[in-house]
């Protein structure tokens, strides 16, 4: 009776125990999020960890590091390399504080406004028929000297003819003056 007993009781217990649910554990964790600050100025110094920035408007240079992820812009977005920052190089650097450094996380390189001026000069001569064959022959001489110098470097004499015929190829090309 003892043996029926005690699985008796222990099913029984079973069936009118209310049914114990695990309690799920939340936990929130919240960071406040560090908006990038921004300064724009001119780079003084430059070198691989820090940098050192004149900003408009302040009289002392502000001293920045670098983030371990830094993201090198121009101004319309496009990446640029690290090595187009020298110094006098207008900059907007964005960073953010950590304790009492200023990391930089990306780099804006503005170009400072400049005037570029193309000029183009055109000669034009006219070469008569005599001088159109001399360029015609001395090219193919060119040519063949220069074949002739690729399978015998040693040739001294050979590449200073070919140097003269350059020159004169040169000058016949320029025409009379």
């Amino acid at each position: 009776m003892k043996q029926l007993l005690i699985p008796g009781v222990a099913a029984l217990t079973l069936m009118f125990t209310p049914m114990v649910h695990a309690q799920t554990v939340v936990r929130e964790t919240t960071t406040a999020a560090v908006d990038p600050l921004e300064a724009t100025g001119t780079v003084t110094e430059w070198g691989p960890d820090t940098m050192i920035v004149r900003e408009r408007d302040v009289a002392d240079p502000v001293r920045f590091g670098f983030a371990k992820t830094v993201e090198y812009v121009d101004e319309a977005g496009n990446p640029v390399t690290r090595e187009v920052i020298t110094p006098n190089t207008p900059v907007r650097v964005r960073y953010i504080r950590e304790g009492d450094r200023m990391l930089v996380n990306r780099v804006i390189v503005s170009r400072p406004a400049t005037t570029e001026t193309t000029t183009t000069t055109t000669t034009t001569s006219t070469v008569t028929g005599r001088e159109a064959k001399d360029i015609r022959k001395l090219r193919e001489k060119i040519a063949h000297d220069e074949k002739e110098l690729a399978e015998h470097p040693d040739r001294v004499k050979l590449q200073e003819q070919l140097d003269r015929d350059r020159a004169a190829l040169k000058e016949l090309e320029r025409g009379p003056q």
